[in-house]
C-alpha cells in the first residue's frame, strides 16, 4: 500500500514549470485577480521553457521603466527576474543607484536618522518573510516537494539581496542550484548561475578577488542559457572585463551581446549593448578614446535607440558623452550644443545630478569657446598690425631703392 504522504511520482519536478498543483490551488484566486488587473497571461499560456528568463522579452520595458530605469542602464549588471505569477519577492536593491544611495544615507546621518520609517518597515517585513521561507523550505524538503523547496531557497536569496547581504544570498542561491540540478531543471540552473554571478560582481566592488568567481558563474550561465540568457551573460562578462581593463575581451562580449539583442529584435537590448560598447557609464575613459571615431558612432547609435525607446535619461547621458568627445577634439561649438540639450533633458526628468554636471560642462565649454574666439581676435589684430608694419617697411625700402637709382643716374650724367 502506497504511503499517501509520499509525493506523486508523476509530478513534474521542474522549477521552470511553475508552482505545484496544491500551491496553485491555494493562490488561484489571487493570481486571477492580479492577472486581470495587470493583464498578465495565465501560467498555462506561457512557454514553460523560457519562464526563468521571461523578463528578457523586450526587457519588460513597459512595466519596469515606470518603476526604474535599471533594464536600460549601461555598465550595470543585469539580472533575470521571474514572472509575477511565481509569487517570488520583488528585487529592490538596484532601484536606487549607488551614488544616490550614498547621498540618501548621508542625509539620514545628517538628520540623525539611521533609517527611514519605510526602510525600517520593509526590513522587519523581510525578516518575517525569511522565517516563513525557512520553515517552508524545511517542510518541502521533508515532503519531497523539490520544486517548492527550490522556490523557497530562491526567494530567500532575493530577500537577502534586498537587505544587501549578498554573501548570505549566495549560500541560498547555491542550495537552489543544487535542487535544480537534482530535478534536471536547466532553466532554473541558468537562473541560479545568473544570481550568483551578479552577487559576486557586487561583492567585487569592494574586493577584486570576487571577479574571478563572477566570471566563472557567468560563463556557466552562458553555456546553458537560451538566446536571452546568453545576451545577459555577455553583458555581465563585458562589464567585468572592462573593469579589469581587459578591453579586448570586454569588446568581444559586448559585440556578442549586441548580436543576440538584434537576434531578439530587442531595441532595449541593443541600447544596453551599444551603450556598453561606447563606455557610456565611464566618464574617465572618454579622454583615452577622444579620437576614436568608432566610439562616437556607438554613442550616436545609443542616442538614436534611446530616442526611439523614449528613454530620456539615456538621451541625456549620450549627449553628455558626445559633448565630452567634442570638447576633447576642440569642437566647442558642437560640445556646447550637446551640453545644453543634456541640461534641458535633465531638467525635464528631474535629475539634479545630471543637470549640475551638464551645467558645469556647458560653462567650461562656453568659456573655452569664448577664449578661443578672443584668442582668434587677438591673433587677427596682431597679424593685421604686423602686415601693416611690413607693408610700411616695404614701402620705405622701395623708396630708398628709388632714391639710390636716381642718384646713380645723376652721377652717370655728370
Amino acid at each position: 500500500m502506497l504511503n499517501k504522504s509520499m509525493p506523486d511520482a508523476r509530478m513534474e519536478n521542474s522549477f521552470a514549470h511553475g508552482p505545484s498543483a496544491a500551491y496553485r490551488d491555494r493562490s488561484f484566486a489571487l493570481n486571477e485577480s492580479r492577472r486581470r488587473m495587470r493583464k498578465v497571461p495565465a501560467a498555462g499560456l506561457l512557454n514553460a521553457k523560457t519562464l526563468a528568463e521571461e523578463n528578457l522579452r523586450g526587457f519588460r520595458l513597459k512595466s519596469l521603466q515606470k518603476e526604474n530605469d535599471l533594464p536600460l542602464r549601461v555598465n550595470c549588471p543585469q539580472r533575470i527576474e521571474l514572472p509575477m505569477y511565481f509569487n517570488t519577492p520583488r528585487r529592490k536593491e538596484d532601484i536606487i543607484s549607488k551614488s544616490r544611495l550614498k547621498s540618501k544615507v548621508q542625509s539620514m546621518k545628517d538628520s540623525a536618522l539611521d533609517m527611514s520609517y519605510e526602510d525600517s518597515y520593509n526590513r522587519i517585513a523581510a525578516r518575517k518573510r525569511l522565517k516563513d521561507y525557512a520553515i517552508l523550505s524545511f517542510a518541502c524538503k521533508r515532503a519531497g516537494k523539490s520544486r517548492d523547496e527550490g522556490r523557497a531557497y530562491y526567494s530567500t536569496g532575493v530577500l537577502f539581496d534586498n537587505l544587501g547581504k549578498f554573501k548570505t544570498a549566495i549560500t541560498h542561491y547555491k542550495k537552489f542550484l543544487q535542487v535544480c540540478k537534482a530535478i534536471g531543471d536547466v532553466h532554473g540552473e541558468a537562473l541560479a548561475y545568473n544570481c550568483i554571478g551578479v552577487n559576486y560582481q557586487k561583492l567585487a566592488e569592494s574586493n577584486d578577488k570576487y571577479y574571478e568567481d563572477a566570471i566563472d558563474y557567468h560563463l556557466k550561465h552562458k553555456e546553458i542559457a537560451d538566446v536571452a540568457g546568453k545576451f545577459l551573460a555577455h553583458v555581465n562578462l563585458g562589464i567585468i572585463y572592462n573593469i579589469m581593463n581587459d578591453e579586448e575581451k570586454s569588446s568581444i562580449n559586448h559585440h556578442f551581446a549586441l548580436r543576440y539583442a538584434i537576434q531578439m529584435s530587442s531595441l532595449a537590448g541593443q541600447s544596453v549593448a551599444v551603450g556598453n560598447l561606447g563606455n557610456l557609464g565611464s566618464i574617465s575613459k572618454v579622454s583615452s578614446y577622444a579620437n576614436n571615431e568608432k566610439l562616437q558612432m556607438f554613442i550616436e547609435r545609443y542616442l538614436e535607440l534611446s530616442s526611439e525607446l523614449r528613454y530620456r535619461k539615456g538621451e541625456g547621458n549620450a549627449l553628455l558623452k558626445l559633448g565630452q568627445l567634442k570638447t576633447q577634439k576642440g569642437d566647442y561649438d558642437n560640445s556646447t550644443k550637446h551640453f545644453f540639450r543634456a541640461m534641458k533633458i535633465a531638467e525635464q526628468t528631474g535629475d539634479k545630478e545630471a543637470k549640475t554636471e551638464a551645467k558645469c560642462l556647458f560653462g567650461m565649454a562656453s568659456a573655452n569657446r569664448n577664449w578661443n574666439d578672443h584668442q582668434k581676435e587677438i591673433l587677427d589684430k596682431v597679424n593685421n598690425s604686423d602686415l601693416a608694419v611690413l607693408k610700411q617697411a616695404q614701402q620705405e625700402e622701395d623708396e630708398v631703392d628709388e632714391e639710390e637709382v636716381a642718384v646713380d643716374g645723376t652721377e652717370n650724367e655728370v
